[in-house]
């Protein structure tokens, strides 16, 4: 006798009515809970997110700013786009970053928000190191970076550097640039003469640095290094003849012990 092979028995067509009905229930208040609920949810979000972002609760009572020196708070507030009773949330601290890089003095900025109503600013301003004479008067900072053009209001009483063409700059003369820092550090940083007493400083890619002199208007050939070194040299020259230059036209200083002084004409 030849059995029928049958597939393996589907269990829940023999579950009673009652289960089965439950089950499609159950997926059917899933489904409606989807539907509605989870809507209703997000429209409940969104109602309590527009709530926070306009209370004033959260108003913007406090600015702090640290860091300033020749940018007013008033710039600040306007270039992050601050403004009295602004609510908190609303504000953008990314977009207050991007709007204070717009002032050419704010090297670097950091703005956070400090619930309930503060707002936090850090600032590091551009510290000017010369004057830069190109195809206008550029002001140059500590690092090197040619940051804005000149004007009266800056107030800077700064060495004009000159000898510095764009296509110096275009080439990226590293070295070139590399001893104006050194050579500007040196003179800020020196107790004795230093940039204070330097009208110019003149770059020339063959024979090096040289500057010239506030009162007399002496040009002193620095080479390409030894500053430190070749202006105590200076200092000394200076101290043997009463700390003046009269009568002095030029000088070439070679090292730490040599010096070459040309005297004027007019001068016995």
């Amino acid at each position: 006798m030849i059995k029928k092979k049958w597939g393996r028995k589907n269990r829940r067509l023999n579950e009673p009515f009652f289960v089965r009905a439950r089950r499609r229930m159950v997926r059917s208040l899933k489904a409606a809970f989807v539907v509605l609920v989870l809507p209703v949810s997000a429209l409940s979000l969104w109602t309590a997110y527009r709530e926070l972002t306009t209370t004033r609760l959260l108003a913007i009572n406090t600015v702090e700013v640290s860091g300033l020196k020749r940018v007013s708070k008033n710039d600040v507030m306007a270039l992050a786009g601050i403004y009295e009773g602004q609510n908190l949330l609303s504000f953008k601290p990314g977009s207050a970053e991007s709007g204070l890089r717009k002032n050419p003095w704010i090297k670097y900025t950091k703005v956070s928000r400090l619930i309930p109503d503060t707002v936090s600013i850090e600032l590091k301003e551009r510290i000017p190191a010369a004057l830069v004479k190109l195809e206008a008067m550029y002001v140059m900072d500590e690092d090197g970076v040619i940051f804005k053009e000149f004007t009266n209001s800056d107030n800077l009483d700064l060495p004009v550097v000159t000898g510095l063409t764009s296509e110096m700059m275009k080439q990226d003369e590293y070295a070139a640039q590399r001893g104006l820092l050194d050579l500007i550090r040196v003179l800020n940083t020196r107790a004795g003469f230093n940039s204070r007493g330097v009208s110019e400083i003149h770059m020339d890619t063959a024979y090096g640095f040289s500057i010239y002199t506030l009162n007399e208007g002496v040009k002193v050939d620095l080479g390409r290094d030894a500053f430190e070194e070749k202006l105590a040299v200076f200092e000394r020259i200076m101290a043997s003849r009463g700390g003046r230059l009269n009568g002095v036209e030029a000088m070439r200083i070679t090292g730490a012990r040599e010096a070459i002084v040309r005297l004027g004409s007019n001068v016995l």
